[in-house]
């Protein structure tokens, strides 16, 4: 088990390193728009401990127009562990205001591993929370939120994130959005570890390095989901991150009932990170939105394995994984910029008018060390 342990070492090196990317050349000047300069305002969670605080901001608007949150909770126990964990709030006042639901959609529950590794911690985080109004006519559930599950083990200074075991992109589904269940495991890449398979929920539905070995045959995790419903399909972003960096955002079109699961293509490569800031190498955290018809990719660049920011594309045909492009470089629609040493992770609705694009923050010296901000841009 020693020996496991420090394969598992190794591999979370392997994917820090894969998640912060690398600098590449994208051919072409930068195609920027006029930098938002957002009047950053602390949003309000109550009904909650505060503890380490929140991040991960994941809007969605249900049928009668409250719009409900998943997010990340992050707390620290006597153990030391860092434990994350999702739950479910909602806002009366356009999203500078939250209150938490009462609903732990994913308790950080811990596993029996022999010492020195005995403190340990199933994570849950970077959750996606999504009403689906063209569910029910297909058969299926209207709710429905996807996450990063893995294993975490404390060494007595840090948490590790050991994305080998119990690594996947999970699923939850139901009627309503407190009746989330009904648990499936559904993406993986190469780093998955098929000993997994015996687990409860058995081997994943679309080990996609396996499906689309040309496309993504590389990606040895998927992480940071994005999901937009439309009446054609659900429609899916993952970070691909690669042991070789830069990763990319692709896209999947998915059944209502997230079946039937196919690769449309790349959204955006995170060599073309450079477009945005010559300094940037990588692009993580991806969201898809929707205002008034037209449809939005964004994510957050970053800087070894630092967010920095958040940067908004329009998608210019969904069904083929296109965004707007000059000359074959990105054009950015809005960049909301780095503040600090760790700020992206967005979340947006349209209805968010209290906030706008809502964006986490992290690395406070004094607790909360994760903290969400309204940034008052809109789409």
């Amino acid at each position: 088990m020693k020996n496991g342990f420090l394969k598992l070492a190794v591999l979370d090196s392997l994917i820090l390193l894969s998640l912060a990317g690398c600098g590449g050349s994208s051919g072409g000047p930068p195609q920027l728009p006029p930098v938002a300069t957002p009047g950053l305002t602390l949003i309000s969670l109550s009904g909650v401990a505060v503890d380490q605080g929140n991040f991960d901001p994941a809007p969605t608007l249900d049928a009668g127009g409250m719009v409900w949150m998943s997010y990340s909770h992050v707390s620290i126990p006597p153990s030391g562990i860092k434990l994350i964990e999702t739950r479910l709030a909602t806002t009366a006042d356009g999203g500078l205001n939250w209150q938490d639901s009462g609903i732990l959609v994913n308790e950080a529950t811990s596993l029996t591993l022999p010492a020195p590794n005995d403190v340990n911690a199933i994570a849950n985080e970077v959750s996606r929370l999504v009403y689906n109004p063209f569910a029910v006519a297909a058969g299926a559930d209207p709710w429905i939120v996807l996450w990063h599950r893995y294993l975490s083990v404390f060494n007595g200074i840090d948490t590790l994130r050991l994305f080998q075991h119990g690594c996947w992109i999970g699923m939850k589904s139901g009627a309503t959005a407190t009746t989330l269940g009904n648990e499936r495991k559904l993406f993986t890449g190469f780093g998955y570890d098929p000993i997994n398979n015996s687990d409860p929920l058995g081997a994943p539905e679309y080990p996609l390095d396996v499906l689309e070995p040309a496309a993504m045959g590389d990606c040895l995790i998927f992480t940071e989901p994005g999901v937009l419903t439309k009446n054609s399909g659900v429609y899916v972003s993952l970070l691909c991150a690669k042991a070789t960096p830069p990763g990319k955002i692709v896209l999947l079109r998915c059944g209502h009932d997230l079946g039937n699961c196919t690769y449309l293509g790349d959204l955006i490569d995170g060599s073309e990170a450079n477009t945005v800031n010559a300094a940037y190498d990588g692009f993580s955290a991806s969201e898809l939105v929707s205002v008034n018809g037209q449809d939005y990719l964004i994510v957050s660049p970053t800087s070894g394995d630092l967010y920095r920011g958040c940067v908004a594309y329009r998608i210019t045909d969904l069904d083929n994984a296109v965004i707007e492009r000059n000359a074959g470089v990105p054009v950015a629609s809005l960049i909301i910029p780095q503040r600090g040493d760790f700020n992206g992770a967005c979340g947006y609705v349209a209805e968010l008018s209290g906030s706008g694009i809502m964006i986490s923050e992290a690395f406070f010296t004094a607790a909360p060390t994760f903290r969400l901000f309204a940034t008052d841009e809109q789409l």
